[in-house]
C-alpha cells in the first residue's frame, strides 16, 4: 500500500495535461460541499451511450434542476480548488472545456479521470446504480437502516475528537486533507476500542483485543456492503427507519 503514503501525507497527484490535483483542506471543506455535489453524478446514472460523461451532464442539467450556468460556475469553483489556481469555463468549437491560469484543460477526455481522483483523495464514495427500480429501493433502505444504527458522528466530531486526542489546535487541524482528518480519528477509535477490550478482557478472557494499529480501510465504499433483502423485508426496513 506504498500509493496510499501519498494520502496520509496529503500529496497531490498528477495528470498530464492537467496538472497536479491537490486535495482539498479541511479550511476549505465548506466550499467544496458547496461544489463537489456534481461529482456523484456518473454514467450509470443515464441510459447506454457513447457520450462522454461531461457531455452527458451538460446535455441533461435541466433533470438535475441545474441550469447550463450553474454548472459552469459549479465546475469552475470545483477545479478551481483542486487545482488551487483559477479555473475558468472556455469551448472549442462543440467541446466543453475548463481551463487553468497554467494552461491545464479538463475536457470530455479527461473528466472521468479528474473526477475519480478528486472522489479517491476526498473519501468521496459514488452510489451503486441499479437498472431495477425495486432493487434500487432495497439497497437505499437497507443502506439507511443500517446508517441509523449507527453513532452518528459529523466532520466537526471528529475534528474535536482528534483536536483533544492528539492536542492539535483548530489552526493546525485546518491544514489537515480530509483523509488525513479520517485516518486519524479511525486510529483514535481503534485505540480506545483496543482498551475498552483490554479490560473486559481481564474478566472475561474469551474477549477478542485486536492490534490498535491494525490496518484501516479508508477506501472502503459503504455503499458496497449493503445487503439485499427479500420484497418481505422492506416493510420492515422502511418502519425502521421511521423509528
Amino acid at each position: 500500500k506504498i500509493d496510499s503514503l501519498k494520502y496520509i501525507f496529503g500529496q497531490p497527484d498528477y495528470l498530464e495535461g492537467f496538472g497536479y490535483i491537490y486535495p482539498i483542506k479541511l479550511k476549505h471543506y465548506d466550499e467544496f460541499q458547496q461544489c463537489c455535489y456534481v461529482l456523484y453524478i456518473s454514467k450509470k446514472m443515464f441510459k447506454p451511450t457513447q457520450i462522454p460523461l461531461l457531455e452527458l451532464i451538460f446535455y441533461s442539467a435541466e433533470s438535475f434542476q441545474l441550469s447550463t450556468n450553474q454548472l459552469i460556475s459549479t465546475y469552475e469553483k470545483l477545479f478551481s480548488l483542486v487545482l488551487r489556481e483559477e479555473v475558468c469555463f472556455d469551448s472549442y468549437g462543440d467541446e466543453l472545456a475548463f481551463e487553468s491560469e497554467s494552461g491545464g484543460v479538463i475536457n470530455s477526455q479527461n473528466y472521468d479521470l479528474v473526477r475519480s481522483i478528486i472522489m479517491k483523495q476526498n473519501l468521496m464514495f459514488e452510489k451503486k446504480i441499479y437498472k431495477d427500480p425495486k432493487v434500487q429501493e432495497w439497497a437505499e433502505k437497507a443502506l439507511e437502516a443500517r446508517l441509523k444504527q449507527n453513532t452518528k458522528v459529523t466532520i466537526e466530531d471528529m475534528i474535536t475528537t482528534v483536536s483533544v486526542f492528539k492536542g492539535v489546535s483548530y489552526e493546525e487541524l485546518m491544514e489537515y486533507t480530509i483523509y488525513q482528518l479520517h485516518a486519524d480519528f479511525q486510529r483514535i477509535r481503534k485505540i480506545k476500542e483496543y482498551d475498552t477490550r483490554v479490560i473486559f478482557r481481564s474478566v472475561d478472557s474469551n474477549v477478542k483485543v485486536d492490534d490498535y494499529a491494525e490496518e484501516i480501510d479508508l477506501f472502503r465504499n459503504p455503499y458496497e456492503d449493503v445487503v439485499f433483502v427479500h420484497k418481505s423485508k422492506l416493510k420492515k426496513l422502511n418502519m425502521a427507519i421511521r423509528e
